[in-house]
């Protein structure tokens, strides 16, 4: 069988030239096609690179705006919601207050017990002005109630009791508003017009009131105690509102639009209520409509709100020096930049002139040139590349040259070191042993070995490098048994091949050495303390595994340390001819057959022997071996 022999490299003056003239054939001047400087080319692009962004962003700003304000001024506005109905509920607050004031004075009730005793206009008239008394005695803020009445019922019989200066068309109202909310517990009297007909005790005039009213009974008597105040004030609160919202509501427990509430508000509440998110309590939340957003701020006191609708528009017009100002820093900056880096960039382009032409140079074959670093920055960095990229290209020329003659010699050592003369030295002393002993048949079955072994070498062409696992594993079984004669019952050796296995094609010459080293260093090196040989057994395994053929010799000899065995792993640097084949040889040789498609393994202990294993692609004849053909 033969393999089709690799074409020889160049010759070594000839690949360096080949490799020059490559260098030269890439255009050397390109002056003539420059229309424009590279600064230029730069400068013009930073001006329309601002230029553009500068007319989206003043497309965007308005987006970027309100994309970036819009949850501030939500959060804003949900704080001031906040404040202010604070600043109600503290109204409510003092409203209940002094209703429960009203209705636990025991004074009051025994007046009103005297006049249920003793109906007159006496104890009426008394009851009128300790009622008008109650809030001057309680300090109550005189600007903001109206009066107290009191409304009590046995049977068919009913009674009012007002404070000075209630008339009796305020007494009818305040009752009816009363029954027509079903007040019969405590609670807030939602706020009504009505029209002054007589002045309060305290000299105020109200448009509009509301109040506070709870059960009240007195003996057998039994009604409500309601306290009027002015809801005038609580307008004036939630007037605030308008300061960041044009579009506002208050409303009452029913849920009713009260003022100050701007009319046509486009508020939809129940939309609004559905898809409310809450915010840190239940009284507060918020939603977000397409381009609004509204917020809301309920009362603990008779369900009360606050609900503001901030538009886009509104949150742009409170943003609007933002707004300038944004677009005034773009503009300034984008100038400045553009004004700062034209005398950066012909400063920054100087070096790549530079680069330019020491790559020009090299284009030209001129592997000499080098570009000066007077920097460390990215230009730096590329003139640097550069430099290393010249020296490699210089490297690669010379390592070509020295692969060249590198496997020129492995050829040769490959040819000339067919036969180990030290093995053939041993063999013949064996031989003539044996025969000094007339163990005749002994020295014909040694000399056959040899035979069998010098025939295998003889047969070795450069082109003919490999042969099959069977014709190895003999060559293997004829060294052993002379060694067999030389070392007698020193050592045993077992072998492990599959059938199919036997005809695949592997190197020439390296199972041997392989088996040469475990009996050498590793089988015979292990002796007792009385400088005896124990012995040992060898073990070969050769075994398909996928695509790749696993070759495994191992021995229980005498092992090697952790430091021996990483310096075998190790490139040796030394080739000569005539030193023994060993490991270190061997992996040398599969790699320069088999290139990166072989693997190998060193596993030792000291005192338990060493295991090689190599791992080569798969050859089978006529099919795969050309591929690693020498």
């Amino acid at each position: 069988m033969k393999f089709r022999k690799k074409p020889d490299l160049l010759p070594v003056s000839i690949s360096a030239k080949f490799l020059k003239n490559t260098w030269g054939l890439l255009p050397t001047n390109t002056e003539g096609k420059r229309k424009m400087k590279l600064r230029t080319k730069l400068v013009i692009s930073q001006i329309l690179v601002f230029l553009i962004i500068f007319i989206i962003l003043n497309l965007l700003i308005s987006h970027i705006v309100y994309l970036a304000v819009s949850r501030t001024d939500r959060d804003n506005a949900m704080n001031l919601n906040e404040q202010i109905m604070t600043r109600m509920e503290q109204e409510f607050a003092e409203l209940k207050r002094f209703t429960d004031v009203v209705a636990y004075d025991e004074e009051l009730k025994e007046l009103i017990g005297d006049y249920m005793d003793h109906p007159s206009e006496s104890y009426g008239a008394k009851i009128r002005l300790y009622l008008s008394s109650i809030g001057i005695d309680d300090q109550i803020r005189s600007y903001s109630v109206l009066g107290i009445c009191i409304h009590l019922e046995e049977g068919e019989t009913e009674e009012d009791f007002t404070t000075v200066g209630f008339s009796s068309g305020m007494i009818e109202q305040v009752n009816r508003k009363v029954r027509s909310n079903g007040q019969k517990t405590a609670g807030f009297l939602n706020p009504f017009y009505y029209k002054r007909d007589s002045q309060t005790v305290f000299g105020n005039e109200f448009n509009m009131v509301y109040g506070y009213t709870k059960p009240y009974k007195a003996g057998s008597m039994s009604g409500n105690v309601t306290v009027l105040t002015s809801f005038d004030q609580i307008i004036y609160i939630a007037e605030d509102m308008k300061d960041y919202s044009k579009d506002y509501l208050l409303l009452n427990q029913d849920g009713t639009p009260v003022p100050p509430s701007v009319d046509h508000s486009e508020i939809d509440m129940t939309e609004a209520l559905e898809q409310i998110t809450y915010g840190d309590t239940y009284y507060e939340g918020w939603y977000q409509e397409k381009d609004a957003i509204i917020t809301m701020r309920s009362s603990t006191y008779g369900n009360w709100r606050i609900v503001c609708r901030q538009t886009r528009a509104d949150i742009l017009e409170n943003n609007r020096l933002l707004i300038l100002l944004d677009v005034s820093l773009v503009g300034i900056f984008g100038l400045g930049v553009i004004l700062l880096m034209i005398p950066l960039v012909r400063r920054f382009t100087r070096p790549l002139a530079e680069v330019s032409a020491q790559m020009n140079e090299i284009a030209r074959g001129n592997l000499e040139a080098r570009v000066k670093i007077v920097s460390n920055d990215e230009i730096a960095e590329v003139g640097k590349s550069f430099n290393i990229m010249a020296g490699k290209l210089q490297d690669n020329i010379d390592k070509i040259i020295i692969q060249e003659k590198r496997e020129q010699k492995m050829r040769y050592s490959l040819l000339i070191s067919q036969v180990d003369p030290h093995f053939i030295y041993n063999t013949m002393n064996t031989i003539t042993y044996l025969a000094q002993k007339g163990r005749n048949k002994d020295v014909i079955a040694v000399n056959k070995a040899m035979i069998e072994i010098l025939k295998d070498r003889l047969r070795i062409e450069i082109e003919d490098v490999f042969d099959t696992v069977r014709q190895e594993i003999n060559v293997v079984q004829q060294y052993l048994i002379i060694q067999n004669y030389r070392y007698a019952d020193t050592f045993k050796a077992r072998f492990s091949v599959q059938e199919e296995d036997e005809d695949l094609y592997i190197a020439k010459n390296i199972l041997q050495p392989l088996v040469e080293n475990a009996l050498s260093h590793g089988i015979l090196c292990n002796k007792d303390e009385e400088g005896e040989i124990i012995g040992g057994c060898i073990k070969v395994r050769v075994k398909r595994e996928q695509e790749y053929l696993k070759i495994c010799v191992k021995d229980n000899g005498v092992g090697m340390s952790e430091e021996q065995r990483k310096e075998l792993e190790e490139p040796s640097g030394r080739y000569i001819r005539g030193e023994h084949i060993g490991i270190r040889n061997i992996k040398e040789r599969i790699q320069y057959l088999y290139g990166e498609k072989c693997r190998f393994s060193i596993m030792s202990k000291e005192g338990e022997g060493t295991e090689v294993t190599i791992w080569l692609p798969v050859i089978i004849q006529n099919t795969t071996a050309e591929e690693y053909s020498v």
